[in-house]
Parts: structure tokens; sequence; C-alpha cells
């Protein structure tokens, strides 16, 4: 069933720019070498934690003025179901994704080496930029899941005319907001985001994805 849009056009056209426009901001300076990444990355976390949950709002805001209520998003359940439903999706999603890594390393475009260079520039360094990288994890697992999954696969579903098609655009939309990873970085996030929209509509709430993709990204820097 073909979903009805829940913000204005306007709205949905403003975040897709701003959304774009940071990705490429990001993409260029991580290409040129961002003096952050020589020192201290707290003030890099702290902005992103800023920009994560700026989202958030911004996204809330274009919801409430066209009547859409944040619940309707957030889908049903309690909050305990949804944490277990999302460590039981983690390994799943990690499974496609050494799926898709493999196949992209047959094709020249060795991922695991991009995701070293990535963790090397912007992952955390001793205690105080761990426990950041860890709020930071959990504002985008929490943020991006809502925007994305939440938001976004839906309005896209309801302009583009049924949810396959919200669920490939805004899976599409997430990867290139990692385009400062490199290509294979990229189209295997296109993969993730596919993954995480399917828990989103199989499970009907957002809390499961919001848990995968915040132990994803926090294994990632930690594991590291």
């Amino acid at each position: 069933m073909k979903p009805e849009p829940i913000a204005s056009k306007r709205h949905t056209l403003t975040l897709l720019a701003i959304f774009f426009g940071v990705a490429v901001t990001t993409a260029l300076q991580m290409h040129k070498g961002s003096p952050s990444q020589a020192g201290s990355k707290v003030p890099l976390y702290l902005g992103v934690i800023a920009f994560e949950w700026l989202l958030f709002y911004a996204t809330v805001r274009g919801l409430r003025a066209h009547g859409t209520p944040v619940r309707t998003l957030m889908g049903p359940g309690p909050l305990w179901k949804g944490i277990a439903l999302g460590l039981l999706a983690y390994p799943l999603i990690l499974l496609v994704g050494l799926g898709i890594k493999w196949v992209l390393a047959h094709a020249g475009l060795d991922v695991d080496a991009a995701n070293v260079k990535t963790v090397a520039k912007v992952g955390p360094q001793g205690l105080v930029e761990s426990a950041l990288w860890v709020v930071v994890s959990l504002s985008a697992g929490i943020c991006e899941e809502f925007v994305f999954r939440g938001y976004l696969m839906r309005q896209l579903a309801a302009w583009f005319g049924g949810w396959t098609q919200g669920l490939i655009a805004s899976a599409i939309v997430f990867g290139i907001g990692h385009a400062y990873e490199g290509l294979g970085p990229v189209l295997t996030i296109v993969v993730h985001g596919v993954s995480l929209g399917l828990v989103a509509l199989v499970t009907r709430r957002l809390v499961p994805g919001m848990t995968a993709h915040a132990t994803m990204d926090v294994v990632a820097g930690l594991g590291s």
C-alpha cells in the first residue's frame, strides 16, 4: 500500500539539500586532510553529535508542521522488545555486509582497506575520545534511523509510488552521506541502508534499526 506524504515537499528538499551540502563538504575536507584529524578528535565528535541532533530536530519540525505525529514513525511495542530485535538483526546485517564486501573485492574494490584508512583518520584514541565515540554512535543510530528509515523512506515511498522505491532511494541517499569513505564503503553502506530499511518494514518500528545501527558504529570505532 502506497503511504501518504508525512511532510511538505519543500521541507524534504531543504533537508536533502542541507544533508548533501554537509556530505560534500565533509568529503572535500577528508580528501584534503583536515588538521583536526592529526590532533584531538573531540571537536570533530562534538560537531557530529550536534549535527545529528539538529537534523533530528529539523525533521521533527517538518513532521509537526504537516500534522504528522512522531509516534507514527517510531512504531508500536515496548522499548526492550525493540532493542532485543535490533540485537538479533545486528549479526544478520553484518553477514549481508560481508557478502557485499566479497562481491566488491572481486570487482577490485577493497572495502576493508578503505575502512581502515577512515578509522585511522576519525577513530577514537584514548578514554575521552572512546567515550565520546559511543555518544556519537548512539546519536547516529537514533537520529539517522529516525531521519532515513522513519522519515525519508516513507516520504520517498509516497513520492515514487511504493515502499520498494522508497527503500532503495533512501538507502542511496544514506550511502551518499558517507562519500568521504570512498566508493567501496559507500556501496556497502547503501546495502546496509537497505538492510536497515527492511528491518524497519518487517518489525514496523524504528528502535530495532536504531539499536543495530548504533551497535555497528560502536564496534567499528572501538573494535579497531
